[in-house]
């Protein structure tokens, strides 16, 4: 099952951005990858949290995982180089599953990302790349709403 995917955010990103900067006509190879990373980005950051923690599937790419851990690849570019795009159930383990649908899919993870790393409800996810700060300020949430849920379960 799909979790999440960059093309479902395309269009909005693209929107954002061509209004963001002034742009009309075509775009540049350079601002294509951009505005995939914008659409991706809130994708990226749980993706980190998901591989910092461990909890990515046994089949992930080890090397790719430890340079994410390490800092030398974001998240997004973990999830365009090796996922297409696209989060899908089977990128992580099978326990960490409950959880994803109690946070992610249920959009209070979108409602956390948009708190803690845009900080504009204007711009929600597609207006920003977010920084080293953002992202400990979200894991920290992402780390108390995961101990919550086992506490729950």
């Amino acid at each position: 099952m799909t979790i999440d995917r960059a093309d479902w955010y395309w269009e909005s990103a693209e929107k954002l951005y061509r209004k963001t900067y002034g742009i009309i006509g075509e775009l540049t190879e350079t601002q294509e990858d951009e505005i995939w990373s914008l659409s991706a980005n809130h994708i990226g950051l749980f993706i980190r949290w998901i591989i910092e923690n461990g909890m990515e599937c046994d089949d992930a790419d080890k090397k790719a995982c430890e340079k994410v851990r390490n800092g030398q690849m974001s998240g997004t570019e973990y999830l365009f180089n090796n996922c297409d795009g696209k989060l899908w159930d089977s990128d992580i383990k099978e326990d960490l599953l409950p959880f994803i649908d109690y946070y992610y899919v249920s959009n209070d993870y979108y409602e956390d990302y948009v708190e803690y790393c845009t900080n504009d409800y204007d711009k929600q996810c597609f207006g920003v790349i977010s920084g080293e700060d953002d992202y400990l300020k979200l894991s920290e949430k992402i780390n108390g709403k995961y101990k919550n849920f086992l506490k729950k379960k």
